[in-house]
C-alpha cells in the first residue's frame, strides 16, 4: 500500500500544499500496486482517518479548518498572526501576476485582476481545491509533533510520524514525506543589533504582527527594513501620517541598511512588470551578458525614479539583491509623506539615532520588516539541519544524504517571480522521485553540485549580497527550467518552431507562463496550448471594464528614445527673502484671502495702492484650508488632498517655498506655506474676517472716478465702503455642480449620493460598493482612496481621459521635465497630429489606455488630463472598475450605458465639477459657465478698467503664479502705469481667443477642445503666462540673456519655466531671482535626500549637457 504525507504546520492549507495533493493524486490513480505512502506536511495541526484510494493511502495535516494558505492570518488569510504560523497585513496584493502565479493546469478565471488582493488568492486556491476535490484528503487542526526514520528504512525509506489533534497523539507510517510548511513561519527580529532598543518606552514589534493602519494614526512611526514588506507598510502608514495643528507632518520613516533598486507592478503599456520582463528570450540574454543586463535595468529603473535622488540606490547591483515591487513609495517620498533614513545606530527613550548622525525625536513605534528564517523542528537534525537559514538541499528539494529519497521540500526558495509554478514544479519532481519514475543522482554528485551551488555565496564570488532571503535565492525561467529538464516536461523549442511556429514565438518571446510545462511530457495537459495562446487576452480582461467604441486592442513594440532633459545641479545657495515697504494710495477691495486673494493683496502694496480684503471665513488659504464640514459659498477639499503641480512650479514668484518641503505637498503644507507667506509680507492685517460681500456697484459718477460701492456684511450687520478699484478673487470651486436631472432614476435611489466636494475621507465608506461618477482629478483621487477599504470602486465615465504621472521620468516632478520654454517652442511650431502622436505614445507606455477602459475618443492634448499616480496599479489589482456612463440608477443598482449592471451600490459620489457665479456683481455675467473678460481679466465694456478678476483659469499647469501675474498686471492698470487696449480691440481679442479654445488649428497649437465646464477657462500654462508678462513688460529676454549670461540663459531655456522667470526684467523685477533659478533643482531635489549615500560620478548629467548644445542652434531657429 502507498501512503503519502503532506505536513503544514499553519491555519489553512497553503498554497504549495494544494498542489501536492494534486501531485500526488495524478501519481497514484495512475500507478496502481505497491506504492509508497507519503506523507502531506502543510503547516498543520489536524489529525483524522486515512483516505484509501485503491491500494494507495494519501493524507495531508493542517493545522486550521480551512484550506488557503500559511495560517490563519497565514499567507492569504487575514485574522490575528499565531506562533509558528505565516501572516500577512489586510491590504496585501500579490506582486506576481495572475498568468505568471497559476497552476499549469487551472489558469486563474479571467475576470480575476492581474495583481490580486489577498482575498482573491485564497479564493483562487479554494476554486482549485474544490475542483481536483482536494478537501477530502486534509485533515485539518492536526499538528505533526515529530518524523523519525522507521528502524527499517534503510531497506523501506519509511518515516514515523506523530500527529496531535484535541489533545490526542498519534502514530502513523508513511512511505514518503513533502514538507510545504514554507519560511514566513519564523520572524527574524535582531534586537541585539539595535542598541538601546531595550530602553525604549515606545512600541516595537516584527511586521509579521502587522494588521491594518488603524492603530498607527496620527503615530511617528518607523519601519526598518526596505524589501516588499517594509515598503508595504510605510505607504500604507503614509496615508495616516501625524498632524499637528492642522499642519501635516511627514512622519513616516524608512530605514534601510544598504538601499534597494525598485520595480512597479504596471510596466511599460500598462502591462504586469512579469508579464513584461520574464520570457525565455529575456531569461537567455540575462544568463550570457549579465553586465549589460545590470547596465540596462538600473538604467530603466533610473528612468522611472532616480534611485540615487530618492535616497534609495544600492551599492549593490540590480541582479544583486532581491528587488522591491512598489507603485507608490515614490509617489510618497516626493510628497513627504515617506521619509528615508539610514540604517539606525541606536534608540534612547524616545528618539532614534541613524548612522549618518540624524536623529528622529518622540517616535511613537518602530516595526521591524526585518524578514524570516525557516527551521524544520519535526525532523532530527541529522535529517535536515538549518545554519544561517541554509540547508544542503540538491535542487532546493532533497536531502541528499538519505539512504532513500523519500523526504523532499517544497516551496523552500525566494525566487525573482512566482513561487506557486516552482512549489508545483517541486512536487511533480519529488512525486515521480517517490513512485520511482524519476532517479536522483548518487549522494557524491549531488553534494558537489550543491557545494558548486553555495561558492556563489563565497564572499568575494557571490552574486548575492548577504542576506536570510539569499540563501533560497533562485532565477525563476532558470529554475524552472532546470526542474523541468529533470522532469522531462522542458518546453523543446527546435521541434515546436518546425511543427507550431505561432506557438514557438509565444514561448520564446512571450511571459514564460506556467502553462509551456504542461505541452509535453509527463503531465501533458491538453489545454496547455489554448491557455498560452490566450494568455494575453486573460490578462487584458481584467482592466476593459468599459468598452470603447471601435476600440482595436493591439500590443504596442516599445520604442527608446533618447532623453531630452538635463539637470543642472549648482551649490546649494540660501535665498535671503526681502520685503518691501511701501506707501499707500488708492483703495482696492480685494474678495477672498484665498491664492489668488494673498498675492492680490502682496501686488497692491508692491504698488504702493491701499488694500482691503475681504474674507468671509476665519482664516486665509480658501480652497487649501481643509474643513471637516464644507461650507456655503466656500471651497471645500478632502483631507488627503495633496496638489498636482510642484512647488518650484506654484511658488509665488519672488518666494520660493522651503528647501524641505515636498515637492508635491499635502494640503496642510500649501496652507502652512500661506501663512508664511501673508506672514513673511504682513498681509493679515488688511484682511477683514468672518465679512461677506453682498454687493458691488458702479458709483453715480463711476465715468468719471471709476470708484466701486461695496456692501459688506459681519455678524449681521451692513456696512457700505466706497472703493477706487476692486479685485475679485473668489475662484472657481465654490458651486458644486450636481447634473442630476441627467441621471435617471437617481431620486428612487435608496443608498447615499453626494458630490465630491461633501466627501471627506474614505473610513465612512468602508465595505461599500461605491460609484464615482466623473474621471477628472477628484473621481480619480478619490477612487483610489476609497480602493483600499471600499470593497468595490466603479468609476464611471463618459469620455474617458488621459492619465499623467505627478513622477515623471528618473523620478523627477512631470512639470519640472515639461514646462520648458524649448519644449514649448517645439510644441508650438510642429503639426498637431504628431504633438498628439507623441504624447499619446508616451503616456501609453506607462499603460496601454485602451486597454484599461480609459481611451478617450479625443485627443491627449483636447482635454485637461487627469494627474494621478495609482489609478492604474488599482485597475490591474481589481479595485478600482473603470465603466462607461451611467444610463440610470433603480432603488440599489445603477444601469450603464453599455447594457452592464453594478448591483447592490451602496453610494454614488459626483465628481462633476464645479460652476462659477458672482452673485454680488451685476456686470459680471456668467452663462453656460462662460464669461466674457480680456486676458481673462478684465471687462471690456466699462469705462473704466477698475475691476479685475483674478484666478479665473483653468491652466495646464499650476494655477499661483498665473494669479500672480495677473494681480501684477491689474494693480499696475489700476495705478495708472499700464493702459489696456480700446473696448473695441479687447472685445476683438476675446473672440478671437473664444475661436481658438472652440476649434484650434493644427497649425497653431494643440487641438481642439472637448466640450467641457472646465474648457471654457482653459489656458495653455506657459503660453498664457508670456502673453501676461509681454503685455506687463517682464517677459525674459533670451538675446539679452545669452549674450550677457549664457549660464543663466541657458537654464531659462531649456531648464522648467518657473515662475522666477517673470522677475528678472521688468516692472518687479527681484534681484534674487537669477539665483532662484540657478538653484532651483537643488530645492526640488533636497526634501528627497533624506538618506545619505555616495553621489554618481555625474556623466549622465554631462552628457546631456552636451547633447543640449547640439540641439541649442535648432532651439534658437525654433524660439527666435
Amino acid at each position: 500500500m502507498q501512503s503519502l504525507l503532506r505536513l503544514s504546520p499553519s491555519g489553512t492549507l497553503p498554497a504549495t500544499s494544494l498542489k501536492r495533493v494534486r501531485c500526488l493524486l495524478n501519481q497514484l490513480l495512475n500507478h496502481r500496486g505497491a506504492a509508497p505512502q507519503v506523507l502531506l506536511r502543510s503547516h498543520s495541526t489536524a489529525s483524522g482517518d486515512t483516505i484509501n484510494i485503491g491500494d494507495d493511502v494519501l493524507i495531508c495535516f493542517n493545522g486550521i479548518n480551512r484550506s488557503g494558505g500559511e495560517g490563519k492570518r497565514q499567507r492569504w488569510k487575514k485574522e490575528d498572526s499565531e506562533k509558528s504560523r505565516a501572516s500577512i497585513y489586510q491590504s496585501v496584493i500579490i506582486n506576481t501576476s495572475k498568468e505568471m502565479m497559476c497552476y499549469s493546469d487551472f489558469p486563474i478565471p479571467d475576470d480575476f485582476p492581474n495583481f490580486m488582493h489577498n482575498s482573491k488568492v485564497l479564493q483562487y486556491f479554494r476554486l482549485y481545491a474544490e475542483h481536483f476535490h482536494l478537501l477530502k484528503y486534509i485533515h485539518f487542526k492536526t499538528a505533526v509533533c515529530k518524523v523519525e526514520k522507521r528502524p527499517d528504512f534503510t531497506t523501506t525509506g519509511q518515516w514515523t510520524v506523530i500527529t496531535e489533534c484535541n489533545g490526542e497523539q498519534k502514530e502513523h507510517i508513511f512511505d514518503a514525506i513533502l514538507v510545504c510548511t514554507g519560511h514566513h513561519t519564523h520572524p527574524n527580529l535582531p534586537l541585539s543589533s539595535f542598541p538601546g532598543i531595550e530602553n525604549f518606552k515606545g512600541q516595537y514589534f516584527h511586521s509579521r504582527d502587522y494588521k491594518t493602519s488603524d492603530p498607527f494614526k496620527d503615530k511617528r512611526v518607523i519601519v526598518i527594513g526596505v524589501g516588499n514588506t517594509g515598503v508595504d507598510l510605510v505607504v500604507e502608514l503614509g496615508a495616516v501620517a501625524k498632524q499637528k495643528g492642522g499642519v501635516f507632518l511627514t512622519r513616516v520613516f524608512l530605514s534601510t541598511r544598504r538601499g534597494t533598486w525598485l520595480l512597479n507592478r504596471v510596466c511599460d503599456h500598462g502591462l504586469p512588470l512579469d508579464i513584461a520582463l520574464f520570457s525565455r528570450f529575456n531569461s537567455i540574454i540575462q544568463n550570457t551578458l549579465p553586465t549589460l543586463v545590470n547596465r540596462y535595468l538600473e538604467n530603466k529603473v533610473n528612468s522611472r525614479v532616480n534611485h540615487e535622488t530618492y535616497g534609495l540606490k544600492p551599492q549593490h547591483r540590480f541582479l544583486s539583491q532581491h528587488p522591491t515591487v512598489s507603485d507608490n513609495l515614490p509617489n510618497c517620498i516626493i510628497a513627504g509623506k515617506v521619509l528615508v533614513k539610514s540604517n539606525v545606530k541606536r534608540f534612547t527613550e524616545t528618539d532614534v539615532i541613524f548612522e549618518d548622525g540624524s536623529v528622529e525625536k518622540d517616535i511613537d513605534v518602530v516595526i521591524f520588516a526585518t524578514g524570516y528564517h525557516f527551521s524544520f523542528p519535526f525532523f532530527d537534525d541529522s535529517v535536515l539541519k538549518v545554519e544561517n537559514n541554509q540547508v544542503p538541499l540538491y535542487n532546493m528539494i532533497f536531502p541528499p544524504h538519505l539512504e532513500n529519497p523519500t523526504v523532499a521540500c517544497i516551496g523552500y526558495i525566494q525566487p525573482i517571480g512566482a513561487i506557486m509554478p516552482l512549489s508545483e514544479m517541486h512536487a511533480r519532481w519529488a512525486t515521480r522521485v517517490f513512485k520511482g519514475l524519476n532517479k536522483l543522482p548518487s549522494k557524491e554528485k549531488m553534494m558537489a553540485e550543491i557545494n558548486k551551488k553555495s561558492i556563489l555565496l563565497d564572499e568575494f564570488q557571490r552574486r548575492y549580497v548577504k542576506s536570510n532571503r539569499h540563501t533560497i535565492q533562485v532565477d525563476y525561467v532558470s529554475h524552472m527550467d532546470e526542474i523541468a529538464e529533470e522532469i522531462g516536461c522542458k518546453p523543446n523549442l527546435t521541434q515546436t518552431f518546425l511543427t507550431d511556429p505561432k506557438l514557438a514565438w509565444e514561448i520564446l518571446f512571450g511571459p514564460c507562463t506556467p502553462y509551456q510545462y504542461r505541452l509535453s511530457g509527463p503531465g501533458k495537459w491538453n489545454g496547455a496550448r489554448q491557455a498560452i495562446l490566450s494568455q494575453m487576452d486573460r490578462v487584458i480582461k481584467p482592466t476593459k471594464t468599459r468598452i470603447l467604441q471601435n476600440q482595436i486592442v493591439h500590443m504596442v513594440l516599445e520604442r527608446r528614445s533618447p532623453c531630452r532633459e538635463s539637470v543642472l545641479t549648482v551649490d546649494s545657495i540660501a535665498i535671503v527673502l526681502i520685503m518691501i515697504k511701501v506707501a499707500m494710495g488708492k483703495k482696492v477691495a480685494v474678495i477672498g484671502a484665498g491664492a489668488s486673494g494673498l498675492v492680490a493683496i502682496k501686488c497692491c502694496l508692491d504698488e504702493q495702492l491701499e488694500p482691503t480684503c475681504f474674507e468671509r471665513s476665519d482664516d486665509i488659504g480658501g480652497l487649501w484650508r481643509f474643513k471637516e464640514n464644507p461650507e456655503d459659498g466656500r471651497a471645500s477639499i478632502y483631507k488627503t488632498v495633496i496638489i498636482n503641480t510642484s512647488k518650484e512650479m506654484m511658488c509665488y514668484s519672488d518666494f520660493p517655498i522651503p528647501e524641505d518641503y515636498p515637492n508635491y505637498m499635502h494640503n496642510s503644507k500649501i496652507f502652512k506655506y500661506f501663512k508664511l507667506y501673508a506672514e513673511h509680507f504682513q498681509l493679515t492685517k488688511h484682511i477683514q474676517f468672518k465679512t461677506t460681500v453682498c454687493s458691488i456697484k458702479k458709483c453715480a459718477d463711476f465715468a468719471k472716478t471709476g470708484q466701486w460701492e461695496v456692501v459688506t456684511e459681519k455678524d449681521g450687520k451692513q456696512e457700505t465702503t466706497i472703493f477706487d478699484a476692486v479685485l475679485v478673487c473668489s475662484g472657481h470651486h465654490t458651486n458644486a455642480h450636481l447634473p442630476l436631472d441627467s441621471f435617471p432614476g437617481i431620486e428612487k435611489f435608496k443608498g447615499q449620493y453626494l458630490h465630491s466636494r461633501d466627501y471627506k475621507e474614505a473610513e465612512a465608506f468602508k465595505g461599500k460598493r461605491v460609484i464615482i461618477v466623473g474621471i477628472g482629478n477628484s473621481g480619480g483621487d478619490i477612487a483610489v482612496e476609497l480602493s483600499r477599504t471600499a470593497d468595490q470602486v466603479f468609476l464611471s465615465t463618459r469620455r474617458g481621459s488621459w492619465i499623467l504621472n505627478r513622477v515623471s521620468d528618473y523620478g523627477y516632478p512631470l512639470d519640472l521635465l515639461g514646462l520648458t520654454r524649448f519644449l514649448n517652442s517645439i510644441k508650438n511650431v510642429i503639426p498637431v497630429s504628431l504633438l498628439n502622436k507623441i504624447g499619446e505614445a508616451k503616456v501609453n507606455k506607462r499603460f496601454d489606455h485602451a486597454n484599461y477602459g480609459l481611451k478617450p475618443k479625443h485627443r491627449m492634448f483636447s482635454q485637461h488630463p487627469m494627474v494621478n499616480d495609482d489609478l492604474p496599479n488599482r485597475i490591474i489589482a481589481g479595485t478600482v472598475a473603470i465603466k462607461s456612463n451611467v444610463a440610470k440608477f433603480t432603488e440599489t443598482d445603477a444601469i450603464f450605458d453599455d447594457g452592464t449592471v453594478e448591483k447592490d451600490i451602496d453610494a454614488v459620489i459626483f465628481a462633476t465639477g464645479y460652476t462659477f457665479n458672482f452673485p454680488f456683481c451685476e456686470h459680471l455675467k456668467v452663462q453656460n459657465n462662460k464669461i466674457s473678460l480680456y486676458k481673462y481679466v478684465f471687462l471690456p465694456e466699462l469705462e473704466k478698467q477698475t475691476l479685475a478678476v483674478i484666478g479665473l483659469i483653468q491652466p495646464l499647469g499650476a494655477i499661483m503664479p498665473i494669479s500672480e501675474l495677473q494681480a501684477r498686471l491689474a494693480t499696475r492698470v489700476f495705478k495708472g502705469d499700464q493702459s489696456l487696449p480700446s473696448a473695441c480691440d479687447m472685445k476683438e481679442d476675446i473672440q478671437k481667443k473664444k475661436e481658438e479654445m472652440e476649434n484650434r488649428c493644427d497649425i497653431i497649437l494643440i487641438g481642439s477642445y472637448v466640450h467641457s465646464q472646465r474648457h471654457t477657462i482653459q489656458v495653455d500654462y506657459m503660453d498664457y503666462m508670456d502673453e501676461l508678462a509681454e503685455f506687463l513688460g517682464v517677459k525674459p529676454d533670451m538675446t539679452k540673456l545669452f549674450l550677457t549670461d549664457p549660464k543663466l540663459a541657458w537654464n531659462v531655456l531649456f531648464g522648467p519655466c518657473t515662475p522666477y522667470q517673470y522677475r528678472l526684467f521688468g516692472p518687479g523685477k527681484w534681484d534674487k531671482a537669477r539665483k532662484a533659478i540657478l538653484t532651483q533643482w537643488d530645492r526640488a531635489l533636497k526634501p528627497m535626500k533624506t538618506r545619505c549615500i555616495e553621489p554618481s560620478n555625474g556623466n549622465s548629467v554631462f552628457n546631456l549637457m552636451v547633447l543640449g548644445i547640439v540641439v541649442i542652434l535648432v532651439a534658437w531657429f525654433f524660439y527666435f
